[in-house]
Order: structure tokens, then sequence, then C-alpha cells
């Protein structure tokens, strides 16, 4: 079992190296699902899922790793006496290299900064290659609706998609055409650009503060936001299916919702705590 962990271990730090060094390089997430970004034929999401799996593999078998080298560590804590002291010299050097890890990372000290630097000169390549989405998860959106909210004339787009081959539904997320075309949700954007603008609306202001709108609004699932008191659940399901909206279920995203009712999760969030 000794040889299993270590092998194990050892296989498993490789991976969350990997992933690791493959994260650093990779763009921000809006700017990755937006380009649908990919490195040596995997996706940010899935790079960061095997680092996060394979994460728990190391934790595991380090603590068994531990377990059965539990003598051999603690004798290297030991002084000529045989007792246990934290101030042997290697192990100081061995905490002084953790700690300026930490602390230069935590307090922006170079060269631990310039770490971080890096990687965000890497994000603004990235950025700066693909461009960033109108707005954020505008991949989610239904075709329909991410028009609109970009000021897109909506038969227009369609006739631009259709001059260019892509099969889609105006019902469709921009990322559901994109993978069934073999290509990212921003090609679609590019294409559908320069169709004809629609005439500019005057979106009505609210009042954040006096309707208690909480953060993140539109990541919120019914259920978050009943757990914290924000809504009541029954009610706003109760109104939801009375305005059409038949699948709606306490996991049901309030950017999904307010996207079916041609809306923004501001406004659904009005209607459901009204």
């Amino acid at each position: 079992m000794k040889k299993i962990t270590s092998l194990t271990l050892g296989l498993s730090f490789i991976t969350m190296a990997y992933t690791g060094i493959m994260l650093f390089l990779c763009p921000k997430g809006k700017i990755a699902y937006w380009s649908d970004w990919t490195l040596l034929g995997l996706s940010k999401e899935q790079y960061g899922n095997l680092h996060m799996t394979s994460m728990f593999v190391f934790l595991f078998f380090g603590i068994l790793h531990i377990y059965y080298n539990w003598h051999p560590i603690v004798s290297y804590l030991k002084d000529k006496t045989q007792k246990i002291s934290f101030t042997k010299k290697e192990f100081l050097i061995a905490f002084g290299i953790n700690a300026s890890f930490i602390l230069g990372t935590l307090l922006a000290i170079p060269p631990i900064q310039t770490i971080i630097d890096i990687n965000s000169n890497i994000q603004q390549y990235w950025e700066g290659k693909y461009g960033s989405p109108p707005y954020g998860h505008a991949e989610e959106s239904k075709l329909k609706v991410f028009v609109k909210k970009v000021g897109i004339d909506l038969e227009s787009a369609k006739k631009s998609l259709v001059k260019k081959g892509i099969d889609f539904n105006e019902n469709e997320t921009l990322l559901d055409i994109s993978k069934r075309n073999a290509i990212s949700p921003n090609e679609i954007y590019q294409i559908v650009k320069s169709a004809k603008p629609t005439k500019a609306i005057i979106s009505k202001k609210y009042n954040k503060s006096s309707l208690n709108v909480p953060p993140m609004l539109g990541r919120k699932t019914l259920e978050e936001l009943s757990n914290m008191g924000a809504i009541n659940l029954k009610r706003a399901i109760s109104i939801l299916k009375s305005k059409g909206i038949e699948n709606v279920s306490k996991k049901s995203r309030m950017k999904n919702i307010a996207d079916e009712l041609d809306m923004r999760p501001i406004e659904l969030f009005e209607l459901i705590t009204k």
C-alpha cells in the first residue's frame, strides 16, 4: 500500500501541476466561454474540473503518505536531545519558503507579484485577441434576447445568419447554436453585429436599495433567493406559471427565467416580489 500511495501521490501531483499551468495560461472565464477557448484539446472548464478532482486525490493520498511516513517526518523535527523542536534550521527554511509565497501574494511583494502580473498580461492578451462579451454570460442568452440586449434587429440578424449558412433557432442560446455549428458564440456575434440596429429604448431605472436586490441576482436560483428571505418561493413559482413558464422550478435561475419572459433579472425580481 505504501508503494501505491507514493505512486498515486506522484501522478496526482503531475496532473495538478499540468492543469494548474494550463489554468495559469487560459483567459478569464467570460472570455473563454465567449470564444469557445481550448488549449491542447481541453476547455477552461475541463482543466478546472481536472484540477479540482486531482486535488482531492492528492489530498487523500497525501494524508496517507504522512501517515505511513510519520516517524521519519517527526525525526526531521527532533534535535540532538531527540525532542521535537520547531527552531531547527531545516524546519525554519521550509516554513520561510512557504510563508514568503503566502505573504508575497497577499501583500503584492515582488517577485511573487510578478507571477500574478504575468498571469494578468496573459489574460489581457486573450481579451485583446477574442474581445469581451457585450454583457456577462451572453452566451447563455437566447438569440432573440441577445440581439435585443445589444440593440440589433432580430429579423435582420436572422438574415445575416442564414446568409452565412448558420443553422439556428431564435429560441436557442448562442452557446447551443455555436456548438451545433462548430463555431464560438463570439463568431455568431460578429456575424449579426453588422445587422440593422433597433431603435434606442430608454430603460427603466430602478432604485436597488428600495427593491432590496440581492447581489449577482441573475445567477441566483429561486431556491437561493427564498433561503435568503428575498422571495416567497411558492408565490413566485405561482406567478411565473401564470406568465406561461410551465417548466419553472426552485432550481431555475433568474437570468434564464428573465430571458424566457424577455425582461431583465431586476424586472423579474420586481414582478415576483410585488
